[in-house]
């Protein structure tokens, strides 16, 4: 006698079966996806605001860490624009004669003949086109962007460790520091917010100006150096020194991309004393 066999079971699946079976295994596939696919894009949206942050936070320090060399009330700030002169290098001159003549002091007023002055204490450093500033008040008669005969002056000696400055005239400074100090000063340097080109741009080079340069053009003689992309807002603003206090820089700076947006605000404090 044979076995009896059940043809159903030796058929395998049936078409209806196996499309019931693809429809299922999709739905659940679809389900995952949704899940997974919001854990994908979380990750590509904390990478872009951290990449956002980073900038953000790159472009504001450096911001922040020139301003600590700016020349004391050299800053100036114009809506989107910000300036200031950069400190090289300082020290102390010498203030009175001891009658040997062999020490140089440094006098003051339009009647001063000294042409070469002692530094007392560390030498100091001056390169080609620095210049040396004695007594920034950022007012009428002792403004380092407007020179002479304001408080700056040309040197005709450069080197690396000076105990003597000299210039080819008379320096005939308006007037003194209260505690003997001068400062060896670079170019004034801007940063300029540009939202409608996204970038926030650094330049330099350009030669002191009586008046804080707010267009591109008037800059071209200089340098320009991109600092940040993915600008969509940024401002200045500056807060002159009191007795009481130093003056106050406040960056504001937004950056945007991929839907993501980070706001950095950031306050800089400017040593104003002279």
């Amino acid at each position: 006698m044979r076995p009896c066999t059940d043809s159903r079971a030796a058929g395998g699946f049936t078409l209806v079966e196996m499309i019931v079976s693809i429809v299922v295994a999709g739905v659940l596939l679809a389900l995952v996806g949704m899940f997974g696919r919001w854990q994908i894009q979380s990750y590509f949206d904390l990478a872009s605001r951290a990449a956002l942050t980073d900038a953000a936070d790159t472009a504001v320090r450096r911001i922040s860490r020139e301003l600590q060399t700016a020349l004391p009330n050299s800053v100036r700030a114009s809506g989107n624009y910000l300036e200031y002169i950069p400190i090289r290098d300082a020290g102390r001159y010498r203030a009175e004669s001891d009658g040997s003549g062999s020490v140089f002091p440094l006098d003051f007023g339009s009647t001063a003949s000294a042409s070469k002055f002692d530094v007392l204490g560390p030498t100091v450093a001056i390169a080609s086109g620095d210049q040396v500033v004695v007594y920034n008040l950022g007012l009428p008669g002792s403004d380092a962007y407007a020179g002479a005969p304001n408080n700056r002056r040309t040197p005709s000696t450069t080197g690396g460790a000076l105990s003597q400055v000299e210039s080819a005239t008379a320096f005939a400074f308006p007037y003194a520091s209260p505690a003997n100090r001068f400062q060896v000063v670079g170019n004034p340097v801007s940063f300029e917010c540009d939202p409608g080109a996204g970038v926030i741009r650094r330049y330099g080079g350009y030669g002191f100006l009586p008046s804080q340069p707010v267009a591109a053009a008037t800059m071209a003689a200089g340098s320009s150096t991109l600092l940040v992309a993915q600008v969509a807002a940024c401002s200045f603003a500056y807060e002159p020194g009191a007795s009481q206090r130093n003056g106050i820089v406040t960056v504001r700076l937004t950056l945007s991309a991929n839907d993501e947006t980070v706001q950095v605000l950031n306050q800089v404090e400017i040593l104003n004393t002279p």
